[in-house]
Parts: structure tokens; C-alpha cells; sequence
């Protein structure tokens, strides 16, 4: 697996195939996304352990990113809980002159509580779009009222370029609204953990199906132990695809694992 060390020179010296993103994991829901145009955004990256502090959850698995390292163009977090906007990165992202934070109202808030300069920040809610470098981003519905600490203004997002398009999804439980959104993105990407707000792996695979997407690709695991995530959490990704697969047998299906970079086109994955 690429270490925290050189991760983000792999990702700064990938040259992108014009028609292609290229992705790169970071557990749980972080991902990386690069266009062939250069422009890099990161969506959920949680690269600390903060989550100890509010839940008593240490991670599992190293930190694969140093934030103080990522010289991204923009910083998305699709709500405010700690495992995708991670308070203790947050200061290191923005560190560099470029980065930009966007999210939904409660997360700006959030990050500007923490030192964050209203000017490098965006708060964007469900329908908004916007031009980062060459990919167009378009923040759609979520669902993610979590009984602790609900967020109403929870968002997915849809990142464009080159005939490419990935569904983020965030946080959320299954909602009809994610699919008047999505339908006919290239790529899904589905927290499908089965808990605390989320979609079980059935109803992740159902989406994913009804978004009649090109590529399904489960996520939001692999970051605490199994048994960290709750009680009835649905962490094997295979139960994703078995299930993906009776509803749709010629369907593609991706299961992330460390951080190896990912070519995705029009046709989902690349050859």
C-alpha cells in the first residue's frame, strides 16, 4: 500500500489520460479525485484521530494522506461529523494558498469556528453547481439525521470531467430524491456500512441499481475495526456486489482496497 510518505507525490505526478479522472481511496469515505486538466479535490478525507475525542473510535489503519502535504484545489465535505471534516486536518488543507473548503452551511460553520477565513470557504446546498478548474461540481439530495447529531443540511456531490461523472454519497440513509439526482452518473460511490445513518449494503446496492450507474462501487469501511461501527453494521463489501448483482447480473462492480489509483472513463472503469 502507498504510505502517507508518497502518496500525495503520486498524486501530484499522475499525468491523467484526457477522458479519464483518476481516484485514489483514503478508507471509510475519503477519496481523491484528478482531472486531466490537473485540478485535484478531495471529498471526506478523515486523516486523524479526532473521532476519538467525540466517540472513543481510534482508527484502524494509518493516516494514508498527510494533509499538510495535499495541495488540492478544493477540500469538499459533504456534512459536519468529524469522520468527513476532520477538525484536526482541516488546518494543514488550508494551508495552502489555493485550497478551497465547500460543504453545506453546517460544516462551513463549523470550519469557521475552527480558524477557517470566510474567504476559503463555500457553503453550497442540494442543486447548486460550480466550476472548480476543468470538473464541474453539483451537490444533490442526502438524507443523514443521525439521532446524536442529525444533519439536516447533509449533501451528496456529482464531480464531472471529461465525460466523467462520480456520485459521492456521503453520509446517507436511502431516499428516492438521491435518485431523481443521480441517475445516469457514471460512477457510484455508496456508504453502504449499514449504520448510524447509513444505507445497509442491500439498499446501497439498490441504488446503485436504480441509478442506473456504469460503475457501482461500495464504500464507508476498512477505517475502525468491525466492530466499532455499531451493531448490524453491513461491512463486507461482497455482500454489496452478490446483491448489485441479482438486481443487475451484467452490472460492473469495484471493490476499493489500500490506496491504488483507479482510472475511471465514460464506461466506468478503465482498461
Amino acid at each position: 500500500m502507498t504510505t502517507s510518505a508518497n502518496l500525495w507525490q503520486e498524486i501530484a505526478t499522475t499525468r491523467v489520460r484526457p477522458g479519464t479522472l483518476v481516484l485514489w481511496w483514503l478508507y471509510q469515505s475519503g477519496v481523491v479525485l484528478k482531472s486531466s486538466g490537473g485540478t485535484v479535490v478531495a471529498v471526506d478525507p478523515y486523516l486523524s484521530d479526532s473521532v476519538t475525542r467525540s466517540y472513543g473510535i481510534a482508527r484502524n489503519v494509518p493516516a494514508p494522506l498527510d494533509a499538510a502535504e495535499a495541495d488540492l484545489d478544493a477540500l469538499l465535505a459533504t456534512h459536519s461529523h468529524e469522520d468527513h471534516l476532520d477538525p484536526d486536518s482541516l488546518a494543514s488543507f488550508l494551508s495552502h494558498d489555493r485550497t478551497r473548503l465547500i460543504g453545506p452551511p453546517m460544516a462551513v460553520e463549523k470550519a469557521l469556528a475552527g480558524g477557517a477565513s470566510p474567504s476559503r470557504t463555500m457553503a453550497v446546498s442540494r442543486g447548486d453547481c460550480l466550476e472548480i478548474g476543468d470538473i464541474s461540481l453539483r451537490a444533490v439530495h442526502a438524507r443523514h439525521l443521525f439521532g446524536p447529531e442529525p444533519t439536516p443540511d447533509a449533501v451528496g456531490f456529482v464531480v464531472e470531467a471529461d465525460g466523467v461523472s462520480v456520485y459521492h454519497s456521503g453520509d446517507t440513509e436511502y431516499d428516492k430524491d438521491i435518485v431523481a439526482d443521480t441517475h445516469g452518473v457514471t460512477v457510484s460511490l455508496i456508504s453502504m456500512n449499514g449504520t448510524n445513518g447509513n444505507m445497509n449494503a442491500y439498499e446501497a446496492a439498490l441504488l446503485a441499481w436504480l441509478q442506473d450507474t456504469r460503475l457501482a462501487v461500495p464504500f464507508h469501511y476498512g477505517l475502525w475495526r468491525d466492530a466499532d461501527y455499531g451493531e448490524g453494521a453491513t461491512l463486507d463489501p461482497q455482500l454489496f456486489v452478490d446483491t448489485y448483482h441479482r438486481l443487475h447480473p451484467q452490472g460492473r462492480t469495484l471493490v476499493l482496497t489500500g490506496t491504488s489509483a483507479v482510472t475511471l472513463c465514460p464506461d466506468g472503469l478503465a482498461g
